[in-house]
């Protein structure tokens, strides 16, 4: 099933455009699609990390969750998705707190990043 991914400016305008994932996909120069990244913390303090899927971009290496938000979705929603499709764990989106965004141009991403305080 193909992926879509709704396209922004730096400063979160969307620009009523979809792109379509295929392997490494990046937008073009000045537009951007938004990433979210999850350090989930349980009630002892400890983080919860995944190893990357060995035929992935970066594979085997150690990340916390996160991925590209899909078109039509909310970034928090994005998250919430995310979040349990890498580690099955369901947060409610009031449950993230939002602690913010890095852009990277060469990639055409914006990262939101969140924490979540589970009981897992």
């Amino acid at each position: 099933m193909s992926e879509f991914w709704d396209l922004y400016d730096r400063n979160l305008n969307p620009l009523g455009k979809t792109l379509e994932r295929i392997g490494d996909t990046v937008p073009e120069k000045g537009e951007f699609h938004i990433v979210v990244n999850i350090l989930s913390i349980n009630k002892d303090g400890k983080i919860l990390i995944t190893k990357r899927h060995p035929d992935k971009t970066y594979g085997n290496m150690w990340e916390i969750s996160g991925g590209s938000v899909l078109a039509g979705e909310t970034a928090i929603d994005g998250a919430v998705r995310e979040l349990y499709e890498e580690t099955g764990l369901k947060a409610k989106p009031s449950e993230l707190i939002y602690m913010g965004q890095i852009i990277r141009d060469h990639s055409g991403c914006i990262h939101n990043f969140y924490i979540y305080n589970g009981n897992f």
